[in-house]
């Protein structure tokens, strides 16, 4: 690497001071040596490697007309890194592409500029998508592998599939309408592996759209994500996804499903006609019971299990109701077992908006771009960067960082400072033994070449 050619100002030579607190001051002081905050770059990079990345997205993406220039892989993994690193906007670019140090220790002369991302983004057509869609079914074949080869191999899946008004501004902006909120939007519709917090699938939709609107096509697109080691799926979803062609969908799949019920007329009739014994009381609240029935919804096929949960309303000022009130919570489900635990456990798909809160607030805060399609294509970077730091958490950290929020691996190991030595054809990264999570960084070094055998 190219040393920077700047002469240092002298006032910077003898250093600027600057008074922090009575009795403590520093001085600023610059230096031409080649350091960087962007060190977690070198894991996320060698990860992408080892999992056969940016082979998977230059095999299957074809965007570019012409061979010159950066290959598709080495855009989306560009905008992937200002995700990791935690870039809102594509300018955020610009910090990458003017960090010397960090290019050399991720072996790129250069990352792509903002305007050449955001054109890069402007020229996918909905056939590319579905090709980025391809490379990533190839990447988790290889995840999941890698999963097994360190006996934490996942054969069973609870996906929660669950839509997000992305509020956008601009009324220039391709596709976006205002929500059943009012909120002007474009409504991304995402779905969670409960088991290991990844974003399976996402589609970026129309700010008005249904949340249920073609959902057994949204299913279908999802499966093709899901890797033949995984075995049994257990879908769970609110009432978006409550119809007809979704229960048969899972039924001919094979998939367990639990899915949140439209308390129509008919049903609340069915639940009313449960007799007094057929309702469990609640151990721990004597306001909540339990019931169940069979039922068959219009123009369904044939009837269904239903689980209810019954909590009396409590009474206003002091007021006794001549009446005693109940509000209900009501599931359609194909699985088998207690009725309080299975409504506890479809009641746990409220995790996923906490994973889309996690997911939109730290890789996906804005929506920049004009296009509909350009915006799609700048969320799957964000979900590849997700992803990214979760296979890091779960293949290479220490297993303490499981439960933790993704923002600690940006904190811990993916913004700390070291510099870039390079000579003798060797380049060296060099980290303070001072920062308090650098075993971590360390272990992760070592174990990601573990992770490929051959």
């Amino acid at each position: 690497m190219q040393r920077v050619k700047m002469k240092i100002p002298e006032k910077l030579i003898k250093g600027i001071p600057l008074t922090i607190r009575p009795g403590h001051t520093i001085r600023l002081k610059a230096t031409t040596e080649p350091l960087t905050v962007h060190t977690g770059l070198s894991l996320f990079y060698a990860m992408a490697e080892t999992l056969n990345i940016p082979a998977n997205l230059d095999n299957h993406v074809k965007v570019k007309q012409r061979d010159s220039g950066y290959p598709e892989s080495e855009h989306i993994l560009a905008l992937a890194a200002n995700a990791f690193v935690g870039g809102d906007f594509l300018e955020d670019l610009e910090a990458l592409r003017e960090d010397e140090a960090i290019k050399l220790a991720i072996g790129r002369k250069d990352i792509p500029d903002p305007t050449t991302a955001g054109d890069f983004c402007r020229r996918f057509k909905l056939g590319h998508i579905l090709q980025i869609n391809r490379a990533l079914v190839d990447t988790y074949k290889e995840v999941y592998q890698s999963r097994l080869r360190q006996n934490k191999g996942v054969d069973f899946l609870t996906i929660d599939v669950d839509a997000k008004v992305h509020e956008v501004y601009g009324k220039k902006k391709q596709g976006a309408a205002k929500a059943y909120n009012g909120v002007y939007s474009l409504q991304p519709m995402y779905a969670f592996a409960d088991e290991t917090d990844e974003l399976l699938h996402v589609e970026v939709r129309s700010g008005n759209t249904h949340p249920g609107a073609k959902a057994v096509s949204y299913l279908r697109r999802l499966k093709k994500k899901i890797p033949s080691l995984v075995e049994k799926i257990y879908l769970r979803s609110d009432s978006a996804f409550y119809n007809r062609q979704v229960v048969e969908f899972c039924e001919e799949e094979g998939w367990e499903f639990s899915i949140t019920a439209d308390q129509t007329a008919a049903l609340l009739r069915a639940i009313n006609a449960l007799a007094p014994d057929a309702w469990q009381q609640d151990t721990e609240d004597a306001e909540i019971a339990y019931g169940e029935f069979t039922y068959n919804p219009v123009k369904w096929k044939k009837a269904y299990r239903y689980l209810v949960r019954r909590e009396r309303e409590k009474e206003k000022q002091g007021q006794k109701a001549l009446f005693e009130k109940y509000s209900y919570y009501v599931v359609v489900t194909s699985r088998q077992g207690d009725v309080k635990a299975l409504m506890k456990e479809h009641a746990r798909r409220g995790t996923s908006e906490r994973r889309i809160g996690q997911f939109t607030n730290e890789f996906l805060s804005h929506l920049p771009l004009g296009g509909f399609m350009a915006n799609w294509v700048y969320v799957l970077c964000a979900q590849l960067a997700y992803n990214l730091s979760l296979w890091i958490r779960d293949l290479v950290l220490p297993k303490g960082y499981r439960k933790k929020h993704i923002k600690r691996i940006r904190r811990s190991i993916g913004l700390i400072a070291s510099k870039v030595i390079s000579g003798g054809r060797q380049i060296s990264l060099r980290i303070s033994l001072l920062h308090h999570w650098w075993r971590d960084f360390v272990q992760a070094w070592e174990r990601i070449p573990m992770l490929n055998p051959g």
